[in-house]
């Protein structure tokens, strides 16, 4: 080994590239993990109950549900004993008529006035039976706002919504609030948890960094508000009444805008939600997501996308230049800094962000699930061509 500043042109060029990539990569892709966060701890801060002063908008919440009556017997009594200072209501809607599920339902209503049942008509074909689900509930909502979520949600904390509604009696120029949902503890066990895990959190980082950089185009189905009016000043799921889903991100990518958008990631405001088998259900919801994701705007994503194309970058480069000067000792040197400094802020930023987020933690393996992403992405693209999202098959 040598030390030499006299080197080839041509690693000279790749070794810029490396530290090109390295900075890009620390500056561009690393540091927006952070903010996630920075977010949820500032939502922390200011979850306190609201002024008294304040006229807490009237709440609607609406229920989803195919016929998932256990769901509904662990979530409807806590959102029945919310701690909300203004009215609220919440409207079930259940895909289908279901004897069990109404009388469950009656059984509630003796004490609780403001828990109402609508269901979908039987039979119904060539429409999203969850758009007309949703249009229903929304249209039966008297409430200034409309707060969504499913049968298979679990709300722990009685300040749930209180927390989604806060944006909206701050600020008046709020009509749409993001929540998160995250799977309840312990639903995958199964081989490949991490890389679900991680992918799992890398889309909500994906659309939650969006949105923190005032770039909203998509949200959740079990924890998403919006004003009640702008849901018919958009024409409802009009633009896409051909695809079966796209609720929650087909939809919200058409009314979300930077000045009317809020992101609410405190703890009180974190659902889980009963994945079932998670090793089966993230796959299929992966294929539907990149479906529909043909249909939303692509620029507010395309940071979290360059993370893994230039971790490829810089291991082409590095390679190609150790190839060529393996000897020198300014060689290797770069090529060690970069990849410690790059290595270094994937970790501390992805532990950041999957901890935000209640995701599993990963060290060593991060690196590797960063780089093979593309190929995932590649692979549930290919599996969402079909005519099986749309409504007429």
């Amino acid at each position: 080994m040598y030390f030499s500043l006299y080197l080839p042109i041509h690693v000279y060029v790749l070794l810029g590239a490396c530290l090109l990539a390295a900075l890009v990569f620390c500056i561009y892709y690393a540091v927006p993990l952070f903010s996630v966060a920075r977010w949820r701890k500032h939502c922390n801060e200011e979850a306190s109950p609201l002024d008294p002063e304040v006229n807490a908008a009237k709440a609607s919440v609406i229920v989803y549900s195919r016929d998932e009556l256990t769901g509904l017997e662990r979530l409807v009594p806590a959102l029945l004993n919310q701690n909300y200072e203004g009215e609220y209501e919440v409207i079930v809607v259940n895909e289908g008529e279901s004897a069990q599920i109404r009388d469950y339902i009656d059984s509630l209503q003796l004490a609780h006035r403001n828990l109402y049942l609508t269901h979908t008509p039987d039979g119904a074909r060539s429409l999203s039976r969850k758009k007309l689900a949703l249009t229903l509930g929304v249209k039966a909502a008297r409430g200034e706002v409309v707060v969504l979520t499913t049968a298979l949600s679990i709300i722990e904390s009685d300040r749930w919504l209180a927390e989604m509604m806060r944006p909206f009696n701050t600020d008046a120029a709020i009509e749409v609030v993001t929540g998160v949902a995250v799977p309840a503890e312990g639903e995958d066990n199964a081989r490949g948890r991490r890389r679900r895990s991680f992918d799992f959190c890398a889309d909500c980082v994906t659309w939650l960094t969006a949105a923190l950089r005032h770039h909203p185009y998509r949200g959740v189905e079990h924890n998403l508000a919006y004003r009640r009016e702008l849901f018919f000043n958009n024409k409802g799921f009009s633009r896409s009444l051909n695809i079966q889903h796209g609720d929650d991100d087909i939809f919200i990518n058409e009314i979300a805008r930077a000045d009317n958008t809020a992101v609410q990631l405190s703890d009180d405001s974190l659902v889980r939600f009963d994945g079932d088998i998670f090793n089966i259900t993230y796959p299929e919801e992966a294929v539907r997501r990149a479906f529909t994701g043909k249909y939303i705007r692509h620029g507010a994503r395309r940071r979290m996308v360059t993370g893994s194309w230039l971790l490829w970058l810089w291991i082409a480069a590095a390679a190609a230049a150790l190839v060529f000067d393996h000897s020198n000792w300014l060689t290797a040197g770069t090529v060690a800094v970069t990849g410690i400094a790059m290595l270094l802020m994937l970790v501390a930023g992805w532990h950041s962000a999957m901890k935000a987020l209640n995701g599993r933690r990963l060290f060593c393996t991060l690196p590797w699930l960063l780089i093979t992403r593309p190929l995932r992405k590649c692979y549930y693209r290919m599996r969402s061509h079909g005519g099986r999202h749309f409504t007429y098959s």
